[in-house]
């Protein structure tokens, strides 16, 4: 679930059902947490993954509108008959339909979601016919933000990595929920370029910055990118930081950058990095440390910049970049050696 899907369900005037896909056997088109929301005016908004067993999720949100029940739905996608009408994927989708009566948890999540905090909502189900539903909320610190909820194992992993989890014998459906992900791009180059182009696809907004008219002239970006003209150190004052925020510095010199990672130290982020050489990322990296500012902080910062994958053009450097961020966003095992990898090639190991 995406906040935009919060905000929806939140605000929503009309009766809204959610068919949320819980779990998986076998192949299915889409996996657990794909979800549609259907209002019973407004539609569908959202997929479960098309043909036969979205027509059945939307048949059986309309009738949960009806009854104001919830309920589990089961489709299976075993047909053997590559001519026929059967799904032939392979597998078994159950799906929660919840008649949404209740949306103080909502509320409750999209105002953490608001702060740039991650939120997971905890959904008890009980009995066998038609359900009950119970929606607590875990805030990313483990505390409960709404109704009687605990911070498990299981709800703190699915907070970590950002992955739907089915407890199928609690019968408890662990639903994360991130913010708006937030990107600042330093510089408006050609790297600049690439990344403001491929990182809207992954649920990033973008804002990309430049001292140069001519490097964030209208054009140079795409629609939903936004570019401004500004001084760099200015630019990272006024921009809204967050724990959802991830900067990206890559400027055209190694002042500039030096600029932006003095500026960048000062604000909370979930991500900062910055593109060079060893031995320039070692020498900003041991000139922020003169300057007082946090050792921890500093060992954080992502320099070299993005994962080691040999990229030497603009859209192979963005994608290094982006594999990093969804790496930091899944807290993805591999940011260990990450950390290890960066080392070495600062030179500092």
């Amino acid at each position: 679930m995406g906040p935009e899907l919060v905000k929806a369900i939140s605000e929503g005037r009309e009766g809204m059902a959610l068919a949320t896909i819980i779990e998986v056997k076998g192949s299915s088109p889409r996996h657990p947490g794909a979800k549609m929301l259907v209002g019973a005016r407004s539609g569908p908004v959202g997929t479960v993954g098309g043909g036969k067993g979205e027509a059945r999720a939307l048949e059986a949100c309309r009738r949960s509108l009806e009854d104001r029940r919830c309920a589990l739905l089961t489709v299976e996608m075993v047909g053997t008959d590559i001519g026929g009408l059967d799904m032939v994927c392979g597998g078994t989708s159950t799906m929660l339909i919840e008649c949404l009566e209740d949306r103080a948890p909502y509320r409750a999540a999209r105002e953490r979601l608001a702060r740039g905090e991650r939120v997971l909502l905890v959904k008890g189900i009980q009995g066998d016919g038609p359900v009950t539903v119970k929606v607590a909320v875990l805030g990313q610190d483990g505390a409960a933000v709404w109704g009687q909820v605990q911070a498990t194992a299981p709800a703190l992993r699915a907070l970590a990595d950002g992955q739907p989890w089915f407890d199928a014998e609690a019968r408890t459906f662990y639903d994360p929920v991130f913010p708006e992900e937030k990107l600042l791009i330093l510089g408006g180059g050609h790297v600049a370029k690439a990344l403001a182009a491929l990182a809207p696809g992954l649920g990033f907004t973008v804002t990309v910055v430049d001292d140069r008219p001519e490097m964030v002239a209208e054009g140079r970006f795409p629609a939903a990118v936004r570019a401004v003209q500004c001084g760099f150190a200015q630019a990272v004052a006024d921009f809204p930081f967050d724990c959802a925020t991830y900067a990206v510095i890559l400027t055209r010199g190694h002042l500039l950058d030096l600029e932006c990672v003095r500026a960048v130290l000062k604000r909370p982020c979930r991500y900062a990095g910055f593109m060079g050489s060893a031995r320039k990322t070692r020498l900003i990296l041991e000139q922020v440390l003169k300057d007082g500012c946090d050792p921890a902080r500093v060992a954080s910062l992502c320099a070299p910049i993005g994962l080691d994958i040999g990229a030497e053009t603009p859209e192979e450097l963005a994608i290094a970049i982006l594999g990093e961020l969804v790496a930091v966003r899944r807290n993805a095992g591999l940011l260990a050696s990450l950390q290890r990898e960066r080392e070495a090639r600062r030179g500092l190991s």
